[in-house]
């Protein structure tokens, strides 16, 4: 199945240039510089290639998680949305409500649709009650340092909390923690490599998706020959 979903994943990451050029622009607050448009961010060189690779190497360390069936969409469909994601906040430092807000509503009703073959709600409960306490959390931090963290972070942490609240508990701090940690380390490979200093914004986004692939990941490791996830 992984060498099947890292197929797909191709194809769907190399649709993401579609996608990215029909975001719509916003206007820039006062003083603000105005952002590379949407349309122009979709046509870098070898765009669709890029992000089909990337595709293809999330949703193929997805099937390796050990999900059911009837979990995975709302996986894949954060992942596919998490790649271009990434993409624009390591281009632009922005995460656009027109990526977070679908992947957050679309998770919501794929979850949804998997608790109801299920015998109890149970894990869905819990997974919005992880998007919660998570965007609570980042939203104090972005509140104490707007500087590091921006909206768009906060709500990508309540995408990732409904995800990795599906599972349980433990996973969602480890998700939360893994994020930080990829986060700090690649903060410091910049400043060594001379690609950023101290007082350098870092986009957070790329390493909050990652952290919460490598939880997941860790879940399955962990877990080798128990009962499925969720």
């Amino acid at each position: 199945m992984t060498a099947a979903l890292a197929a797909a994943g191709l194809l769907a990451g190399a649709l993401l240039p579609w996608v990215i050029a029909r975001i719509p622009d916003r206007a820039p607050a006062d003083g603000d510089p105005a952002p590379t448009p949407y349309a122009e961010l979709a046509t870098a060189p070898r765009l669709a290639l890029l992000l089909g690779v990337a595709g293809a190497v999330v949703w193929g360390l997805i099937g390796l998680t050990g999900l059911d069936p009837v979990e995975l969409p709302a996986y894949l469909l954060v992942a596919t949305l998490g790649v271009a994601m990434a993409y624009i906040d390591l281009r632009e430092h922005r995460l656009p409500d027109w990526l977070t807000l679908p992947s957050l509503a679309g998770a919501a009703v794929l979850l949804a649709m998997a608790a109801a073959t299920g015998p109890e709600w149970t894990g869905y409960g819990r997974a919005w009650a992880a998007a919660g306490v998570c965007f609570a959390f980042f939203l104090v931090l972005a509140i104490l340092r707007p500087a590091d963290l921006g909206l768009g972070d906060v709500k990508l942490a309540a995408v990732l909390g409904l995800l990795l609240g599906w599972v349980n508990w433990s996973t969602v701090l480890l998700g939360m923690f893994c994020g930080f940690l990829v986060g700090g380390i690649g903060g410091v490979a910049l400043l060594v490599t001379g690609r950023a200093t101290r007082r350098s914004s870092i986009p957070f986004g790329p390493a909050m998706l990652v952290g919460a692939l490598v939880a997941l990941l860790w879940v399955e490791v962990t877990t080798a020959g128990a009962a499925p996830l969720g």
